[in-house]
């Protein structure tokens, strides 16, 4: 019985931190949007990292391979919005952003 609890109280933890684990592809169109794409969606997104000691992922991309897709794990913002650090000329369009606190670049 002490073993069904454990789990029990394991499974409602790990269900109520909303954790998702993603693969983001890329875009590189020219526009001041967001520029990553879930697989089976169709709606761009913007990638954030949890903290400094983590990659920017937006740095990562050598300017010319496509794909280049990223293996993510992290939380979608309730809200839609732009990431503070996200630079781009013009007015940039408010979008979901995933925040990130693991990262690996797929070949």
């Amino acid at each position: 019985m002490n073993n069904f609890l454990t789990i029990i109280t394991f499974i409602f933890l790990s269900a109520g931190n909303g954790q998702k684990k993603i693969i983001a592809s890329y875009s590189a169109i020219s526009c001041p949007c967001a520029q990553w794409k879930v697989e089976s969606e169709k709606e761009k997104i913007y990638l954030e990292r949890e903290n400094e000691k983590i990659p920017d992922v937006d740095k990562l991309w050598d300017g010319k391979t496509l794909p280049f897709k990223v293996y993510l794990e992290g939380k979608f913002k309730s809200e839609k919005g732009v990431p503070k650090v996200f630079k781009n000329k013009g007015e940039s369009k408010p979008a979901k952003i995933f925040v990130y606190n693991k990262l690996e670049v797929l070949k």
